[in-house]
């Protein structure tokens, strides 16, 4: 069946409206029961379409443990989005949200910085911002922000955040591998959240899934103006300490990327 463009949006504010009485339901059923967490991620093009009050107060509505973000700025200057100059997007956010923020730069921008960031509910124990690599030395340096967090039912857990390489494969795929390998051995269940710049058929996201559970569903997340491609992702690890209760891109016009959105359970099984 071909699904027409107002079909598509139809079908999309069908699945928020299911998407937010299984919250609902959820959080009623899960009282209690810290292990049940909520996981954002957003592209948020630099805030090219929306302020920071704007998304701040979105993500409070849907009160999330942790939060991914890709395209943060710290400081730059953009002359094509002067409403955004010389903000602390992290800063703002966290503020707006009710969370914790951190940041992790990947590159100095216009007078400032850009790179990724996380937001928080829970007490994180350390964070490292690490550089991924990048073959090509043409593109842009990416980053991997990665903390240590513990939640109020006393379990440690990893929230990772990134952003792959857009326009060359190889970079790309190096970038997942380099991933695969860093958490290999990790001692802790692991969330890893954010724009990997690859549909479910590429061979990064099946390298990636091979040893990672996709805890996302297939709704498109790019672009809002045309919605045609899954390319933000949330992913745990090992695939057996993670159940998915539910999962949706939010039709929302706040960027060019729809937040996605899942309700996660660790297993103790």
């Amino acid at each position: 069946m071909h699904t027409t463009p107002n079909m598509y949006f139809s079908i999309m504010r069908l699945r928020h409206i299911i998407f937010l009485a299984c919250l609902i339901a959820c959080t009623a059923l899960a009282q209690g029961q810290n292990d049940t967490l909520r996981v954002m991620t957003f592209n948020l093009h630099a805030g090219h379409d929306a302020s920071l009050q704007q998304i701040g107060e979105f993500i409070r509505q849907y009160q999330p443990d942790f939060v991914a973000l890709q395209e943060v700025d710290k400081n730059t200057h953009r002359s094509n989005c002067p409403h955004q100059n010389n903000r602390d997007f992290i800063t703002e956010l966290a503020y707006y949200s009710g969370m914790q923020g951190l940041f992790g730069p990947t590159i100095e921008f216009s007078g400032g910085h850009y790179g990724i960031g996380l937001l928080t509910r829970h007490q994180f124990v350390d964070v490292h911002n690490i550089k991924l690599p990048h073959p090509n030395d043409r593109m842009e340096q990416r980053g991997l922000l990665e903390g240590t967090f513990i939640l109020p039912d006393g379990d440690t857990i990893m929230f990772a955040c990134t952003h792959l390489e857009a326009f060359d494969s190889v970079s790309r795929a190096a970038q997942a591998q380099f991933i695969l390998d860093h958490f290999a051995d990790s001692t802790y269940p692991v969330i890893l959240s954010g724009d990997l710049n690859a549909s479910p058929d590429d061979p990064v996201i099946g390298l990636l899934t091979s040893q990672w559970q996709d805890c996302t569903a297939g709704d498109f997340t790019f672009s809002v103006k045309d919605p045609r491609e899954k390319i933000d992702y949330i992913l745990t690890l090992p695939k057996q300490s993670w159940r998915t209760i539910d999962s949706q891109a939010i039709p929302v016009k706040l960027s060019d990327h729809y937040p996605v959105i899942a309700t996660l359970v660790i297993s103790h099984n």
